[in-house]
């Protein structure tokens, strides 16, 4: 009886060890995406720590937060290529579908915002109003993330959202400085 209780909780525990791992890695992409000067490198980067995330939260069983993740990989991969509105309007009626298929009352909305600013985030052409609307969708994912239990995952979003505010001050100095405004 003592037995498989212990091997539950060890199992358990691993999953929520091994999704904190990923979340940390996932960190440690975000805080770097902005520093890019090039929108295709942030959002290649973003994609690989979005897709990262999206495992993370599958394993803390939060459906909604992981379906909407693997959506903001792939939002941010094609992104890189295209600008297209009927691209982002396509992802946010996926997301909106998902997220209704997938929902768990209020606690579902968080993500859902945060995704729908991330969308259209990535479809702007200026890496100001990229960084702007991300900022934005991360609060949302940090209170989700808060919400969700995952300290980790809280961590990151926060130092992301400073590491956004970062870059854009690094870009908007550099930019200064070199007599362009």
């Amino acid at each position: 009886m003592v037995k498989p209780l212990i091997c539950e909780m060890a199992a358990v525990m691993t999953t929520f060890l091994f999704s904190q791992i990923l979340a940390s890695v996932s960190f440690a992409l975000d805080i770097t995406a902005f520093h890019f000067h090039r929108r295709a490198k942030t959002l290649t980067v973003l994609a690989c720590s979005t897709g990262l995330l999206a495992w993370h939260f599958y394993l803390l069983q939060q459906p909604v937060a992981a379906v909407l993740m693997a959506i903001a990989a792939c939002r941010f991969a094609i992104a890189v290529v295209t600008l297209r509105l009927w691209v982002m309007w396509g992802f946010m009626v996926v997301s909106m579908a998902c997220s209704a298929y997938f929902w768990q009352g209020t606690a579902s909305l968080l993500p859902l915002m945060g995704s729908l600013l991330m969308t259209f985030a990535a479809f702007q052409g200026q890496s100001s109003r990229l960084r702007g609307y991300t900022l934005c969708g991360s609060v949302c994912w940090l209170l989700n993330n808060i919400m969700a239990g995952s300290p980790v995952a809280a961590v990151m979003e926060l130092a992301f959202s400073g590491s956004i505010l970062l870059a854009a001050w690094r870009h908007y100095s550099a930019t200064r400085r070199s007599g362009w405004v």
